[in-house]
């Protein structure tokens, strides 16, 4: 007989030791894929903040450049009269407004209420956190850059006569410039506008003024005298509804972003417009050329007494000359981001102008709580052609 053997069918399982294994592989692998995700995302935070300090440099570095380079536009060629002569303005609705009867708005609370023309001027630090404070004049009219003599033909009323007027419309900002005085000390410049409707042409010499920025008499000079009793120049400068002036303070603010104040006030405000954020310092240092070759022989701050804002400005003969020399500045900008890494990764300080003489080096201090912020120092030099262009003795 045969005998039917049933069969135990048996469910093997894992071990204890299996799943602790398997359980370690697991712990492992998800450490593993989780410190690869961290060190992903803050390489990815560090790259986009590095490309960030980039595009801002870059574009804080065209947008200086374009602004400092073009100083002096419109006046530079007169400077032995315009360099150092008063800036007087008025404006409808505003009376006259330089020289300011108050405070600039913050940063620019230090610079001083009588501003004299000159292409570049550096307050050193006035501005936010010891920051230096950039004051830029410049034209952009295109009319060769050059101030066209007033003729002496006796003025009338509201109007002025120069050799051409070709190029010149209604609404141009013009700059009137006297012969310095016997004593050698500038007279007032003064800032007039040409009337609405107006159109220069061939063989026409008599220049309208008229509009916001006419004043008969401004800086106690009637404009009716002008060109009798000195040599006189009119500085086409640009115009007021397109292609403006740029006559501006440029400097740091306490929110840690670069910012202007239009000097003309071309928009009736007195707002400081913002520029970029990010930057925490801005230092600069003049380039001179002292022997007028039409190179740089020395780099002098504008710290020392000899270079400072108030030496320059003083309205001398001394300082016209001075301002003259200065044909380029290097600007050093300390640029920060705005996310915190977990650990300090700036040091306690940075260099600025560390490859110039000790006296003209300069350093910017950060705060420890600040240290896990990212830090980059932009450094360029940008030449004042105008200047450049100039002859001087």
């Amino acid at each position: 007989m045969r005998s039917n053997t049933s069969r135990r069918g048996f469910r093997h399982g894992f071990t204890l030791i299996e799943l602790l294994v398997a359980v370690t592989i697991g712990m492992a692998l998800t450490l593993a894929i989780t410190t690869m995700l961290i060190r992903s995302e803050s390489n990815r935070r560090s790259l986009t903040s590095t490309n960030d300090a980039s595009n801002s440099g870059a574009f804080l570095a065209y947008t200086l450049d374009r602004t400092l380079r073009s100083a002096g536009s419109g006046f530079a060629q007169s400077w032995r009269d315009s360099y150092g002569c008063s800036l007087q303005a008025r404006r409808d609705g505003l009376g006259v407004f330089l020289p300011r009867a108050a405070a600039y708005p913050a940063p620019f609370g230090a610079v001083p209420l009588a501003l004299r023309m000159a292409p570049l001027v550096v307050q050193a630090g006035t501005g936010a956190g010891g920051s230096d404070v950039l004051i830029v004049q410049a034209g952009s009219s295109g009319l060769g850059e050059a101030p066209l003599p007033v003729l002496t033909i006796p003025p009338t009323n509201a109007r002025l006569f120069i050799p051409v007027t070709l190029g010149l419309r209604g609404g141009d900002l013009v700059t009137v410039i006297q012969e310095v005085d016997a004593t050698g000390n500038p007279s007032p410049c003064l800032l007039q506008q040409v009337v609405t409707p107006f159109a220069g042409a061939v063989g026409q010499q008599e220049l309208d003024l008229g509009g916001n920025f006419y004043a008969a008499t401004l800086g106690g000079v009637d404009v009716d005298s002008i060109g009798t009793l000195r040599r006189a120049w009119v500085a086409p400068l640009g115009n007021e509804a397109g292609n403006r002036p740029s006559f501006q303070l440029l400097g740091v603010a306490d929110t840690n972003t670069l910012v202007s104040y239009d000097l003309l006030r071309l928009d009736n405000t007195n707002d400081v417009v913002p520029i970029s954020d990010g930057v925490v310092d801005l230092r600069a240092r003049y380039g001179v050329d002292t022997n007028d070759d039409g190179r740089i022989d020395s780099w002098q701050s504008p710290a020392d007494p000899a270079w400072s804002a108030a030496t320059l400005m003083d309205g001398s003969a001394a300082s016209g000359l001075a301002l003259s020399r200065i044909i380029s500045v290097r600007v050093a900008l300390v640029m920060r981001n705005n996310t915190p890494e977990k650990q300090d990764i700036s040091p306690a300080s940075l260099a600025l102008f560390d490859d110039l003489p000790v006296a003209l080096r300069t350093t910017h201090d950060i705060a420890a709580d600040d240290r896990k912020l990212r830090y980059r120092v932009l450094d360029f030099t940008v030449p004042l052609r105008n200047a450049m262009l100039t002859q001087r003795p």
